[in-house]
């Protein structure tokens, strides 16, 4: 059966996304319907947002309107998500104290300051991302491995070391480094891993300087018992995702690796509109944008986010009609940086965020950037 035609078990899902806002009559509306439980589940688990579903249903005292089996599962999964958090916080202290009174400026991103923004039990992170200039890579790398961290990658939970040709690899190609990994024994944390990131893209040489002008502007923000770590201040960490999200959404392994569009991404922007955002805070926003020339990062981010979450907002709007590129064609395309070509697809946003089997929907294109 193809994706498409589980239009209603989407919409319920995308709903159960909108923990902030949930529309309880709509939400009840289409529990009333024939659903496909087994695929909702595998949804909401695949995506990453199954802590969500199951806050959301719980805050519209709902869940003993869905099926059993995902009843429990979704608390499972919640309440995996409540541990795996506090192990999470626990991790940043060591964290903390590694990087207290470095030299080089850094930045945590993603998962290592969402945690403490979303209600406890709805986001989780397998790793630390840290952002830093390329040229305090050796730094940070001699930092790392005295405190004992070896590069490599965990693989049905054993960590497997990296060869330098992988190591070489990455950080020449990806704009990342191999990551490093040291025994955590948390809770729900076997490892702790840390990515240390120096681009905004795929690529491991900026176009522009955009790196070192967001780490010029980092805070103090996340908190740990010594001293709070810095991560990028409220606009340009919003930026950052939009980046990140742009990067894993276009290009050609991610799609392949069906870990291109995972709603968990989508939910965290949802999240900080509704959280950070105001009239004063999108002329910002927008000022900032301009200033990293990530027009087209952003919008492919904000618009997505929009429509998938059914945002209502005039400065948002406002905001997208501002930063469209004046041409959209890419918003369909993915690119395949080793080879240079570019691929298109015909599905909705929806349809195609949903979608299994990407690839094969793909088509090649004579363009050579999406």
């Amino acid at each position: 059966m193809e994706d498409c035609t589980y239009a209603a078990e989407h919409n319920l899902i995308l709903e159960l996304c909108r923990f902030m806002q949930p529309d309880k009559g709509k939400i009840a509306e289409y529990l009333q319907q024939s659903l496909h439980w087994p695929y909702i589940l595998g949804q909401l688990l695949f995506h990453r947002v199954g802590g969500a579903a199951y806050y959301t249903l719980d805050a519209c005292n709902l869940l003993g309107k869905i099926h059993r089996e995902c009843r429990n599962t979704l608390k499972t999964v919640y309440d995996s998500n409540v541990v795996k958090s506090a192990s999470m916080k626990e991790a940043l202290e060591e964290v903390g104290s590694l990087l207290q009174n470095v030299s080089f400026p850094y930045a945590l991103l993603k998962g290592s300051y969402l945690v403490w923004l979303y209600p406890v039990g709805l986001r989780t992170s397998n790793d630390v991302d840290i952002l830093i200039n390329q040229g305090d890579i050796t730094a940070i790398e001699e930092k790392l491995k005295q405190a004992g961290f070896v590069q490599g990658n965990v693989r049905s939970g054993t960590f497997v070391p990296a060869s330098r040709k992988e190591i070489i690899a990455s950080r020449m190609n990806r704009g990342e480094t191999v990551p490093f990994i040291k025994q955590a024994g948390l809770p729900q944390m076997d490892f702790l891993e840390m990515d240390i990131n120096f681009s905004l893209d795929f690529a491991a040489k900026q176009k522009n300087d955009a790196v070192s002008m967001l780490l010029r502007h980092a805070q103090p923000l996340i908190p740990t018992r010594e001293a709070f770590l810095y991560t990028l201040e409220p606009v340009d960490f919003l930026i950052h995702l939009c980046c990140h999200l742009f990067k894993e959404a276009t290009v050609y392994a991610w799609v392949a690796m069906e870990r291109d569009l995972s709603l968990y991404k989508f939910m965290d922007l949802y999240m900080l509109i509704h959280k950070w955002t105001d009239a004063s805070w999108y002329s910002a926003l927008e000022a900032s944008i301009r200033a990293y020339g990530l027009e087209r990062e952003c919008y492919y981010a904000l618009r997505g986010t929009k429509e998938l979450f059914g945002i209502e907002n005039v400065f948002l709007d406002r905001l997208l009609l501002s930063i469209c590129p004046s041409n959209i064609s890419y918003l369909q395309s993915v690119m395949q940086p080793d080879t240079g070509k570019t691929y298109c697809y015909k599905e909705s946003f929806v349809d195609w965020v949903f979608m299994s089997k990407k690839k094969e929907k793909l088509y090649e294109t004579a363009d050579e950037t999406p």
